[in-house]
């Protein structure tokens, strides 16, 4: 499989990846993000939304896995996300499917959600799920 792992090395509240076969993008949080602060955000999310739209002409699927992610976006920070980030993937791309793996902490996961919803263009192509796998089996109907 080829996988290209986009985020830096020295990120440490997100890992993100292309993998080329599938055109998917995945982007795992992980437990440090519940300290980012808020322009870490906005620079880290930037950076790997330019390094997606300059380097790869299909996008089919995105993979989100929120498990580990604690801290609760503002909304204002929901709305900037879909203004500066979600909007210029789904102009580019024909995005088939999102998978969202469910944060283990309800406000996070809450507040997430309402962010995804502000991206009026993901809404009937979004699903939820509490596994990773199950995610995965969704995105490219696989039976478990």
């Amino acid at each position: 499989m080829s996988t290209v792992q986009l985020s830096d090395e020295s990120n440490k509240y997100f890992s993100s990846f292309y993998d080329e076969e599938l055109k998917l993008y995945e982007l795992v949080w992980h437990k440090a993000s519940e300290y980012m602060e808020e322009h870490e955000y906005k620079a880290l999310m930037q950076a790997d939304r330019d390094k997606v739209l300059k380097n790869y002409e299909q996008l089919n699927f995105i993979l989100i896995n929120l498990t580990e992610r604690l801290d609760t976006m503002s909304p204002e920070l929901q709305e900037w996300s879909s203004k500066n980030v979600s909007v210029y993937i789904f102009e580019k791309y024909n995005i088939l499917k999102v998978a969202v793996v469910n944060s283990r902490d309800f406000s996070t996961q809450f507040s997430l959600e309402q962010a995804l919803e502000e991206d009026k263009e993901s809404e009937n192509i979004t699903k939820y799920f509490d596994k990773a796998e199950d995610a995965k089996a969704w995105l490219f109907n696989v039976d478990k």
